[in-house]
């Protein structure tokens, strides 16, 4: 065990870890830490904030429980619990005894025959105990009082309200949410499990988790991935100064190059993809655009700074600030899910997709002729020993790459790492924060 420490002021502001939502895609989140928070200790800027979505949300869990410890001690037990995880500690088998019921309770809800129901395709009730062994929860509770860290924010979507719900533990100020705000954020006195389950409680493949407390929020919560899957907005209300970022596409302008394949009628697995790139990468450009147009109007100053400062004054909002940030994901679009499909074809091709059932159905029913649409989603669940590996160690060579490029660890300016026209994004800047002066004083505020 390390020495405990304590949230004292640290150059250059709080640090922030945010973490998105992508199933089995989660060692990827740990590969890439296991590179960067070493770092981050040898800068003496260890972070203090983790949010996550979904399996960010358990990795962020984890950073919280273990931030009482060193950089070694908490790399060293993560990649150690991911590189222990199988199937059979998140879900039970799909393919099994149980498989007719499942079908049958399927159509008999479709139906809506009196007392049937299915909540969920598959039964991640192993997870529960995979939580409890993962986490250390007393530790996490501890370091929460001691001050270990700031903040640990748990997004999940609240089905009652239909919308995104930020469960925050630990001594930072609170955002304060008004009724009509799209995010609503809770402090819980005592993180648990329900929590986390419920962030992570896939749509239709893994059933709604009821969260009990706080009394106020109780309700039944899917993945937050659905509403809000990268909460770099909750890292930034929270007082994070600096934010890390892992994502599992390209971050950045994206190149909307045309498929010049033959034209095939889509299948499942291509409008299911399509609608998943939307949610996980889609969700977090744009905040990331919107992050770097602060960044660009801030450093113009002039006019366009000081109609900034008026807007946000007079909508009793806290004046922006330059947000430096670290951002880590592959290069190359697809590449993870082309790692799903090097594992599929490795592990279970053939006869020895007759012991191991699941992934080989999941596959033919996502379609075989489709390869980069079917490896995408087959990603989120390939709970594999081999995909884990392969991931971390991509997760190692993108962060290992950013600091290579990156002498100071942290930027600023996108213009070099993703292709956004700074000045351009300053003039529109300039043009929104105008416009935005020249509106009524009542306008609602973002």
């Amino acid at each position: 065990m390390g020495a405990p420490r304590t949230t004292t002021s640290r150059p250059g502001g709080r640090v922030a870890i945010v973490l998105p939502g992508g199933g089995a895609r989660g060692a990827y989140e740990v590969g890439a830490l296991s590179v960067l928070l070493p770092e981050l200790e040898r800068r003496g800027e260890m972070p203090t904030i983790f949010c996550g979505t979904s399996v960010g949300a358990i990795n962020a869990t984890y950073l919280a429980s273990a931030a009482h410890q060193s950089a070694a001690e908490q790399v060293e037990h993560g990649l150690a619990e991911w590189r222990s995880l199988r199937k059979s500690d998140v879900i039970r088998n799909v393919i099994g005894p149980g498989l007719p019921r499942t079908l049958m309770r399927f159509v008999g809800d479709a139906l809506e025959l009196p007392g049937v129901r299915l909540a969920a395709l598959m039964d991640p009730r192993p997870l529960r105990n995979t939580l409890r062994r993962m986490i250390d929860w007393e530790q996490l509770s501890l370091n929460a009082r001691e001050g270990a860290f700031d903040a640990l924010c748990v997004v999940a979507t609240s089905l009652a309200r239909s919308g995104p719900v930020a469960f925050v533990q630990g001594g930072a100020t609170m955002p304060v949410s008004q009724p009509a705000d799209a995010l609503q954020y809770v402090r819980v006195d005592e993180m648990d499990p329900q929590h986390v389950r419920a962030s992570a409680a896939i749509p239709m493949l893994f059933a709604p988790v009821r969260v009990d407390h706080p009394a106020e929020f109780a309700d039944y919560y899917v993945d937050g991935a659905t509403r809000l899957n990268t909460p770099l907005a909750p890292a930034l209300s929270l007082g994070a100064d600096r934010v890390v970022v892992i994502g599992f596409e390209p971050l950045g302008r994206r190149a909307h190059e045309p498929d010049r394949r033959p034209m095939r009628v889509p299948r499942i697995a291509d409008v299911l993809s399509n609608i998943v790139d939307g949610l996980l990468v889609d969700q977090i450009n744009d905040d990331l655009h919107q992050l770097f147009t602060v960044n660009a109007m801030i450093a113009a100053r002039g006019r366009t700074a000081r109609a900034s400062r008026t807007v946000r004054s007079d909508r009793g909002r806290p004046a922006y600030r330059t947000v430096e940030y670290a951002l880590v994901s592959p290069r190359r679009r697809g590449e993870l899910g082309e790692l799903a499909e090097e594992v599929l074809d490795r592990r279970y091709s053939g006869w020895r997709g007759v012991l191991n059932p699941d992934f080989p159905v999941m596959s033919r029913l996502l379609g075989a002729g489709r390869a980069r649409s079917r490896g995408e989603l087959l990603s989120f669940l390939l709970f594999d020993d081999l995909y884990f590996d392969l991931l971390i160690e991509a997760g190692q060579r993108d962060a290992q790459d950013w600091v290579s490029r990156h002498e100071d660890f942290w930027c600023s300016d996108p213009g070099h790492d993703f292709d956004f026209d700074t000045g351009r994004t300053t003039e529109v800047a300039g043009a929104a924060a105008t416009e935005a002066t020249s509106q009524p004083a009542t306008a609602s505020a973002a």
